[in-house]
Formats: C-alpha cells, structure tokens, sequence
C-alpha cells in the first residue's frame, strides 16, 4: 500500500489523520486495526511531507511535447494564477487535498487527459462551483462525484 492509498482508506474509514510536530495522530483510533498502524509506521516520512504540504506534482497527462511543470514554477506562478487564466490554461495539476484527506486532480477546462486517469478529477469550470461551499458540503459533494464520476454541473 502506498502511502496515498493509505490516506485514501483513513478517508474511507472516516479516520481524521493529522500532524502534530513529527508524530502523526489519528481519530477515531477504533477504526484502524493494527495492520493498519503497522502501513501508517512503514510510511510515516512520505504520510507527513504529503500533509505538510510537500507539493503537489503536475504535467501527468499533459499532451506529448508539452513540458511538465516543476514545482518551483508551480509555487511562484500558478498559485497565483486566476481560475479564469488556469481554465484556459491547458494544465493538469495534481493537488493533495487536507480537507478530503486524497489527492485530487486539477485540469484545465481544455486540458486533455489520460482516459485512464484513477485520481477524481475537478475542471475549472467545476472548481468555481466549490468556491464558497462548506468543508462538510464538500465532502458530500466529492463523495459523489468519487461514486458515480461525472461533472458538476453549473448552478
């Protein structure tokens, strides 16, 4: 199990992992059976970087000639990036969630991407739909789209 696949069975089990200094903490610690804690050790210093922020990665399917985009460049200029700019971006950035507790894909609304793409993908004209909603509807709201895929459709 990897460590993301880990984090997506915390997310699964209702299981909130958090970090405090260089330990990892975990509630309810009934829902994790000690197979469980004994992934949690194994992959203790990828589990904290992910959740310290350690970066996401991006280019993953982007169109053959296309560079992938490193994260230097990604932390200067992309996050500052409006949705409107990124939409017409043609990008695909892959973005570790803290709310959702997995990692999520973001793409461009022209973006292509690999049809056997495993991660949920949001496109900017969905992610504009999330701006402003509650963590708890969220989550709702990302469960689904995990469940049936699809897009979310403009309000």
């Amino acid at each position: 199990m990897t460590a993301e696949e880990l984090l997506s069975e915390f997310s699964a089990r209702g299981v909130v992992l958090r970090v405090e200094g260089d330990r990892l903490r975990f509630r309810p610690v009934d829902r994790v059976p000690p197979e469980l804690q004994d992934e949690l050790r194994q992959h203790k210093a990828q589990l904290l970087a992910i959740l310290n922020g350690a970066g996401p990665t991006v280019g993953h399917a982007l169109p053959e000639g296309l560079r992938p985009i490193e994260w230097p460049l990604l932390g200067r200029g992309m996050l500052q990036m409006s949705l409107t700019d990124f939409a017409q971006g043609g990008l695909v950035v892959r973005v570790w969630s803290k709310c959702l507790m997995e990692k999520l894909v973001f793409a461009s609304d022209n973006a292509i991407l690999d049809p056997g793409e495993r991660e949920v993908v949001y496109r900017a004209s969905e992610l504009r739909e999330l701006l402003g909603m509650s963590a708890t509807d969220l989550r709702w709201v990302h469960q689904v789209k995990r469940v049936f895929g699809g897009a979310i459709q403009p309000s």
